[in-house]
């Protein structure tokens, strides 16, 4: 059974003033047209640790992130876990052609998403072309990270990958309220190490290398501080 907290649907109020809505699904809409997403959605809360949903769990219903971090992951028939993606504002997920979740997808802090009936949005898509449009935006975008990600993992070094995970993070946070070159990282280093195919020990060397070597600060467990972001990008282009 998913392990969520539900609430009530938001209003089409709650809509209009989300801070998040300029890189949500309905960022797609025009206002008018609002209330007609909105009755098709709902609103869920997660805390930090549990399930939005799990492997196997059936594909009734799609999301788009409005706040928070989601880790999405898949075990093997060995049983070993791997870290598939994190997930922030603005990012889609749940839109597949199968009929059960081919992964899980978990809380790493506190999350609110828009739940949608499957079914239901995609018969607004097909009424409403800017929604549509939007959709498929956000579709791309996943295909692009999942691309940028194959090419990290099969071509650069380990100091390359977490460099590269560094600046994507950075890129993301850009995006938001942070400060220039703060980073919060809700996930754990054996959490990265699993999503670029490393050994813990790996990428604990890796961040000690770009602290000792003045590109980071390491300010707390999950929070970091780019101090050379020039740098840092040319590592990640293996250019170091």
């Amino acid at each position: 059974m998913v392990s969520i907290g539900i609430k009530g649907g938001n209003t089409v109020a709650d809509c209009l003033s989300c801070p998040a809505r300029p890189r949500m699904l309905c960022a797609g809409m025009e206002d008018r047209l609002l209330p007609r997403l909105n009755a098709v959605s709902t609103g869920v809360t997660l805390q930090r640790g549990e399930s939005l949903f799990f492997e196997g769990d059936s594909t009734s219903h799609v999301y788009n992130v409005v706040d928070g971090t989601l880790r999405l992951s898949r075990v093997g028939a060995d049983g070993r876990r791997q870290i598939m993606g994190f997930l922030g504002t603005g990012d889609y997920l749940g839109h597949t052609s199968r009929s059960e979740y081919s992964l899980s997808a978990d809380a790493l802090t506190d999350v609110k998403v828009c739940r949608f009936a499957r079914d239901d949005l995609m018969r607004l898509c097909q009424e409403n072309p800017a929604l549509e449009r939007q959709f498929h935006h956000l579709t791309a975008g996943m295909l692009d990270d999942m691309q940028d990600l194959v090419f990290s993992l099969g071509r650069k070094t380990a100091l390359e990958r977490v460099a590269s995970f560094l600046v994507h993070q950075l890129d993301r946070a850009s995006m938001s309220d942070s400060l220039p070159g703060q980073l919060t990282l809700p996930m754990t280093r054996a959490d990265i190490a699993d999503f670029l195919g490393l050994t813990l020990e790996t990428v604990s060397r890796a961040f000690s290398r770009l602290k000792r070597e003045g590109i980071i600060v390491i300010q707390q467990a999950h929070t970091i501080h780019v101090e050379d972001r020039p740098r840092l990008i040319s590592l990640a282009d293996g250019d170091g």
